[in-house]
């Protein structure tokens, strides 16, 4: 399938921005390394390619010779100043620096339908274009856009920004307009697609095992699993110890109401021994991981009839870490992540399509390494108490107030204790996402003096509680 655009991705927030926009015109993309080659790009054959990054100088790497291909290319931010040198051109000084400009754009057909105006640019650079580029948009004097008509290549120096309608009707434009896409990608498409792979697996017989975590990404995988192959499927769900307050009986409940038989492994015993003296979050993850392994390929092992794995991957685990279906190639089974192309979010209408409850289908994300990833320093049996009962003060709080559905994420960390008294800090986190920030809520006063008042009283090994008031990048967070 060449019926899409694909990105090259020099910042992830953006990428998947540009994605979403795309898909949002029925556009199917597909993002890609920034590192991809020229005779890769050929092999995929796309009908367009978007090179997406921040407002910035920072520096990536790019092939001249997706120039060459006859393919066209839209340049967004940075990524605007490689595609100008390897076009011929250069980029020198700062000209426009974090303020609003007037924005006036000229004919082309990427700018069809868009009026000049108020912009805002973070990191605007003077340009010097070569023979056959124009200038397209300018503000101030300073060249915002530019294109080499005949050859399709198109840069703009800013980025896409949220609830941005003129950036949607610019990537249109590219897409439909001059790459020539045709508008059929859709949530349903999707399904299809996944439903398509499910079930061609199911034809070839034997057992399906689908990996869960009581996520709304496992849950769905394991829906569409379980109408794939009925009876000859079984869900599993390891118990780490390290999920939040009545999690384990709560995932229990939700596959008894799927009618979707779930075998429950308890190994929280085994893997908090296993974390002893373990303080990195790396060596905490890799010890989880080692151990849902594990446990998958014990239980799997049991069953000979089992032929397929079903995994949860979403688009945005398969950008930040890959496909994980390598991770088990000692399963000697057929490995399929049936989500692994659609975002968060799509998984999320897909799960009130299937009728699941607004419980699963808007639930929170948690990381795979679940408490111990809130965690600072080892992980003990005391500290995991005092951080679940304060996860569940909070949840408590924010649900009660009305503002589970308004804010992205919302969590206590645990600090590293004092090594004589014991005596641990606890911090507040609650964010919303704007302008591919993470940025604090502004929660009500009372709430914050309820939820720290409760969590002293309830985890007497916390003397202190703190709110976080810093804005982080959106894939910069250091707790998840």
């Amino acid at each position: 399938m060449n019926d899409m655009i694909l990105i090259l991705n020099y910042s992830d927030e953006f990428s998947m921005e540009t994605a979403r926009r795309l898909r949002g015109e029925q556009i199917y993309s597909r993002i890609i390394s920034g590192m991809t080659t020229a005779a890769q790009i050929r092999e995929i054959a796309p009908r367009g390619i978007v090179l997406s990054g921040e407002a910035s100088s920072a520096q990536g790497v790019f092939d001249a010779g997706i120039l060459e291909l006859g393919i066209p290319v839209l340049a967004l931010g940075h990524t605007v100043h490689m595609m100008l040198a390897a076009q011929g051109g250069a980029s020198a000084g700062v000209a426009i620096n974090e303020r609003k400009a007037y924005i006036e754009y000229g004919k082309s057909a990427l700018f069809a339908g868009v009026t000049g105006g108020e912009r805002y640019l973070k990191e605007t650079l003077t340009l010097m274009l070569p023979p056959d580029v124009q200038v397209t948009a300018s503000a101030s004097g300073c060249t915002i856009a530019f294109e080499n008509t005949e050859k399709k290549q198109y840069g703009i120096q800013f980025e896409l920004e949220r609830n941005d309608p003129e950036g949607s009707a610019i990537l249109k434009n590219f897409a439909r307009d001059i790459c020539g896409c045709t508008a059929w990608w859709s949530l349903g498409a999707a399904m299809r697609e996944a439903e398509r792979a499910l079930t061609e697996a199911a034809e070839q017989g034997g057992r399906a095992v689908c990996a869960v975590s009581g996520g709304v990404d496992s849950t769905v995988a394991a829906v569409l699993t379980h109408r794939a192959f009925g009876e000859r499927m079984t869900a599993i769900f390891v118990e780490t110890g390290l999920m939040r307050e009545g999690e384990g009986a709560m995932v229990q409940q939700t596959f008894d109401a799927l009618g979707i038989p779930l075998l429950h492994m308890d190994r929280s015993g085994v893997v908090l021994e296993a974390l002893a003296h373990r303080r990195s979050m790396r060596e905490k993850r890799l010890v989880v991981m080692n151990c849902l392994h594990e446990e998958m390929i014990r239980q799997t092992a049991s069953m000979p009839e089992a032929k397929t794995l079903v995994l949860g991957t979403n688009y945005s685990d398969f950008l930040h870490g890959g496909s994980t279906s390598d991770r088990w190639n000692d399963c000697e089974m057929n490995v399929l992540e049936p989500l692994a192309t659609l975002f968060k979010d799509e998984v999320r209408a897909i799960a009130q399509q299937l009728g699941l409850g607004a419980e699963i289908a808007e639930r929170k994300p948690f990381p795979a390494l679940g408490l111990g990833a809130r965690m600072v320093g080892e992980v003990t049996g005391e500290r995991l108490q005092a951080l679940r009962r304060a996860d569940s003060i909070f949840d408590e709080e924010i649900r009660l107030a009305g503002l589970d559905r308004k804010l992205y994420k919302y969590f206590p960390i645990l600090t590293s204790s004092d090594p004589i008294s014991g005596i641990e800090m606890m911090i507040l986190r609650a964010v919303t996402v704007s302008g591919g920030q993470l940025l604090p809520a502004r929660l009500p006063y009372d709430l914050i003096e309820r939820t720290v008042r409760r969590i002293c009283a309830d985890a007497p090994t916390v003397a202190r509680v703190f709110y976080d008031e810093t804005p982080t990048p959106v894939g910069k967070e250091t707790f998840t």
